[in-house]
């Protein structure tokens, strides 16, 4: 296993407190496909095909993408490893998720708006998670999350939110110790700056109306979200 998916696994794949909106959003459009953005290791896809849900899991990276396939096997879930700028199905579906804050770390979010649309039926619903706009900043090394395996221990620990005029940049310190020893590294991901009513103006365009919003609440570990909802308008 590469270390791009361990630490995909550690910072992201332990987190489930927006799994049952997934859930209920998928059983209202089990007559088709759900379209995950953003698939990673398979934290949503696999929860949502071991609930009887046909996926299409949407990852850039491969090595993402390989975990994914190898953990899917027996489930129904197709992994299509692409762009979410640039993509297109094979087939329509009625809902698309973007969990986990995908949506403000696209590169075009115009773009994207569109490949969306072309996939989702009339009257399908795009599903888009952002941080809440009340989140506020620290500077502080907080309790790191931990995976050791094969005798290598992997920590990463949030040190810094901080908030720009442009972005959201969240900012972790990761080690690696035990059998293999290497100098701790810093990650650092910058998360566009979004609201609800932006992203409603942004996907208008694209022929998205606003369906309403709704909230998952913070964890221990995770900031909450909100949920933007939109609705894929006739063509």
């Amino acid at each position: 296993m590469s270390d791009t998916v361990i630490w995909h696994d550690l910072e992201c794949g332990s987190y489930s407190a927006d799994l049952p909106l997934w859930r209920e959003l998928a059983a209202r459009a089990q007559a088709t496909a759900v379209l995950e953005i953003g698939a990673g290791t398979g934290r949503v896809a696999l929860d949502l095909a071991r609930h009887g849900h046909r996926v299409i899991a949407l990852e850039r990276d491969g090595e993402l993408a390989a975990e994914l396939r190898d953990r899917a096997r027996g489930l129904a879930v197709e992994v299509l490893e692409a762009d979410a700028c640039a993509f297109e199905l094979p087939e329509a579906v009625a809902l698309c998720v973007v969990p986990m804050q995908a949506v403000q770390l696209l590169d075009d979010r115009p773009a994207f708006f569109r490949c969306a649309r072309q996939a989702l039926h009339p009257g399908g619903v795009l599903a888009l998670a952002i941080l809440p706009s009340e989140l506020g900043a620290f500077e502080v090394e907080l309790e790191p999350d931990v995976l050791e395996r094969d005798g290598v221990r992997y920590a990463s620990s949030p040190t810094a939110l901080r908030k720009t005029p442009t972005a959201v940049v969240l900012e972790r310190a990761r080690r690696i110790s035990g059998a293999r020893e290497l100098p701790p590294t810093r990650d650092v991901i910058e998360l566009a700056h979004v609201t609800s009513a932006s992203l409603v103006d942004e996907a208008a365009p694209a022929g998205f109306t606003e369906l309403g919003t709704r909230s998952i609440a913070p964890t221990d570990a995770h900031a909450g979200s909100d949920v933007v909802l939109l609705g894929a308008a006739q063509r």
